[in-house]
């Protein structure tokens, strides 16, 4: 892909863009808590660094409120839909190689795919998408601490407690002819998380473990976050704002990681949650031949009663549809278990709409309904996620995923703040 070339009054323009920005009140990228608060609260949020081929390590921060406009952000320790990807870690494990030998191509390695990306919902539309991947070896950070920068990138815990996410991105058109890369236009994301719960709530199995050790984590860091702030969109070339949208709603931070691929072995990974001003609910569930549920879970959050989680839940998923890059997401989810009392809980999961779906990963709205001990209810709009790797490697799918990848050089002005 040809690297857009910049005038010096563009250069001058994203400056002035990104100043203004850094000025807006956010205080992304601006230290944090000291490390012992760091370390009692958030550790298991922080990064891991993964070494293992295919290995990945990803943090989502999502927004969206009742009316279907929002947000969501990741950072990512290894793209792991990324085509290239996917190839290495495939061609890593048929050749029977084990995971600790010392040639491990590096294009099969986690740091090698540093990446960000982004999408803008109105209206329960996608209306702005990114993907960018970075040089190797971009993201910085400290191993057992949640504060990361890929880039221009951050991810910032700050002395009041609140997570500032920043970033900067290339957006990507979708047509019918495929992705376009827009690198005439950049998008600017500046969010404040305010967790309402102290530290990391939750952490279980994200997926079934394989053979070979490689272990797969959720962790759910702050489920019932106030979030504020503000994404643009801005024609770099004459100076117009595209898109102005500021972000006022509840959000959802979690984190997964695994010590190979997401979806290697299995068909997919559904995973979700709904969000209220005092509570929050989230559920996850993985398919394949040799699942049975055991990674399974309900979780319910609240603000003034500890966090229940329902263990291995029976799922039934009533119909099923799929996107045109293969991906099956559940038009209906119900999970149904008891707690440690022996009381009945059952979560009834329905699909609405789809915001966006790509090659291996599909994100819906969707309406959520918890019930507690047969009387009490939690009823509200969430999201939902179905990531499934298996078609990315098909010739079309594989390309257009491709094409969806924005690379940053070392060099774009992206990188200046």
């Amino acid at each position: 892909m040809t690297q857009q070339v910049f005038s010096s009054a563009d250069k001058t323009h994203l400056d002035r863009l990104i100043s203004n920005g850094s000025r807006s009140g956010s205080k992304a990228g601006i230290a944090g808590l000291g490390p012992a608060a760091m370390t009692s609260q958030w550790e298991e949020d922080g990064w891991r660094q993964q070494r293992t081929p295919g290995s990945y390590e990803c943090w989502n921060f999502d927004v969206l409120d009742s009316m279907g406009n929002g947000a969501s952000v990741s950072f990512f320790d290894g793209l792991y839909f990324h085509p290239r990807y996917l190839r290495e870690e495939s061609r890593f494990y048929r050749s029977g190689a084990h995971p600790n030998i010392k040639n491990v191509r590096d294009q099969a390695l986690a740091s090698f795919y540093p990446a960000v990306a982004i999408s803008l919902f109105q209206g329960g539309r996608r209306i702005a998408h990114a993907v960018n991947v970075y040089p190797p070896g971009s993201l910085r950070g400290e191993q057992g601490s949640p504060e990361i920068a890929i880039g221009p990138n951050r991810i910032t815990l700050r002395q009041d407690g609140t997570f500032g996410v920043q970033m900067r991105a290339y957006p990507t058109d979708q047509s019918m002819f495929g992705p376009k890369a827009r690198l005439d236009q950049m998008m600017f994301a500046e969010l404040t998380f305010r967790p309402k719960l102290p530290g990391v709530q939750h952490s279980q199995p994200l997926r079934p473990n394989l053979e070979d050790g490689a272990r797969h984590t959720w962790v759910v860091a702050a489920p019932i976050c106030e979030v504020s702030g503000r994404i643009q969109q801005v024609n770099l070339h004459d100076d117009t704002l595209a898109l102005d949208l500021p972000v006022e709603a509840m959000g959802f931070h979690d984190h997964i990681l695994g010590g190979s691929g997401i979806c290697r072995k299995i068909k997919r990974i559904i995973r979700g949650h709904a969000v209220g001003d005092q509570w929050a609910i989230a559920w996850n569930h993985s398919v394949g031949e040799k699942c049975d549920g055991q990674t399974d879970s309900i979780c319910l959050f609240e603000t003034d009663a500890p966090p229940l989680i329902i263990p291995h839940p029976q799922v039934a998923s009533v119909q099923r549809n799929t996107t045109h890059f293969l991906v099956p997401y559940p038009a209906q989810l119900i999970m149904h278990g008891s707690d440690l009392r022996g009381n009945a809980i059952e979560l009834l999961v329905n699909h609405h709409d789809v915001l966006e779906s790509g090659p291996g990963l599909v994100r819906s709205t969707c309406s959520v309904q918890l019930t507690t001990r047969g009387v009490k209810r939690f009823i509200g709009m969430g999201l939902m996620e179905t990531n499934s790797t298996r078609c990315v490697g098909l010739p079309i799918i594989s390309d257009w995923a491709a094409a969806s990848i924005i690379p940053i050089e070392a060099d774009d002005p992206l990188w200046r703040l």
